[in-house]
């Protein structure tokens, strides 16, 4: 195990992220009225809601090796979101049903999941944002199994809607081929707890291992490889101020058994018998890093533009007393979140 080296935002190479500079949700039963400065945005098809955010990707730096849009779903449900660009001609005070801007052709996003509450919503971005400049994108669902989100004036800062965009580095020379790397952040994570076997512990800006008081972490990435050789995956997990002579050790989770309900101790989802990996030794305050290639390579799935995608299901147990918590999604600050960095070997562009 070993520490991490932190990429800044808009580093060639790295990864850049831009929340949104405004959104909003429109209502067609209240097609003149403005929802600019509501905490939640929505997605319903009846009765009809869509939503429109943008995003501004100030100087890159680098070209654009893929993007990624995220929103965090408040509420589940069993239709599938969808969003598309949009005309960057709206303001956040002033858009309604009425005046809202019309999909006018490009690239559809999607994903074929279902929408959990509590949870992110990941897009592939890659075929709308090429480099610099401002991007706007409508959202929707054709199910009347509507879904709300958080907007940016929600004090929930961590969760508002982000445009995450992996950079090519900074050495590539057209005809060769340069190691790229790419961010992948959970779209679910959370801690059960044996001493409340039935709470669900929402939105913890912590991640809890210990066997005394019988706590373990659950996390699920969303990977998509889009053809490429994924030569290393690595988890990325940072503890906070006490760390752990006897870290916990890190399992697949059994297939089928992570549901919407698997948020409790006595619902959560099942592991594996045998450890991937075991982290041994956690010192406060350092990012720890786990190899997860063999569970990345070669694996495809049905997720994604490119319909190669799959979810990666894991989660984190020990034996010991002597337990350990880690940063989670939900903290403020992204440079302590969990991470999955997938590195691959990519044609430099002409």
């Amino acid at each position: 195990m070993s520490q991490e080296q932190e990429v800044h935002p808009a580093t060639p190479g790295g990864t850049a992220y831009t929340r949104a500079s405004a959104d909003a949700r429109t209502d067609a039963s209240s097609a003149d009225t403005n929802y600019g400065d509501t905490t939640r945005l929505r997605a319903d098809a009846s009765p009809a809601a869509e939503s429109f955010l943008l995003f501004d990707t100030w100087v890159l730096g680098a070209p654009v090796n893929n993007a990624k849009l995220r929103v965090y779903a408040t509420t589940g449900s069993e239709g599938t979101l969808a969003a598309w660009p949009v005309s960057n001609d709206w303001t956040e005070s002033t858009i309604t049903w009425a005046n809202r801007p019309l999909y006018s052709g490009g690239p559809v996003l999607h994903t074929p999941l279902p929408i959990e509450d509590e949870s992110w919503v990941e897009l592939d971005a890659t075929e709308v944002v090429q480099g610099d400049g401002l991007y706007s994108f409508g959202m929707g669902m054709g199910s009347s199994d509507g879904a709300s989100f958080v907007s940016r004036n929600s004090t929930l800062e961590s969760l508002w809607p982000t445009l995450y965009i992996n950079l090519e580095p900074s050495n590539c020379t057209p005809g060769t081929l340069v190691e790229s790397h790419e961010v992948n952040l959970p779209d679910r994570a959370f801690y059960v707890s044996e001493s409340s076997p039935d709470s669900r512990l929402s939105r913890q800006t912590s991640m809890w291992v210990d066997a005394d008081v019988g706590r373990e972490t659950f996390l699920s990435f969303i990977i998509d490889p889009r053809g490429r050789d994924i030569k290393r995956a690595v988890l990325g997990l940072r503890s906070r101020d006490d760390g752990t002579k006897h870290g916990p050790k890190l399992y697949n989770v059994v297939p089928g058994t992570w549901t919407p309900q698997s948020r409790t101790w006595n619902t959560r989802p099942q592991l594996e018998p045998t450890p991937i990996a075991e982290l041994g030794e956690v010192p406060p305050s350092t990012r720890m890093l786990m190899d997860v290639t063999d569970l990345v390579r070669g694996r495809s799935g049905t997720l994604g533009t490119n319909g190669t995608g799959f979810r990666l299901e894991l989660g984190l147990r020990s034996d010991s007393s002597d337990g350990v918590e880690f940063y989670s999604p939900y903290h403020g600050q992204d440079v302590y979140r969990p991470k999955l960095t997938l590195y691959f070997d990519r044609p430099c562009p002409p």
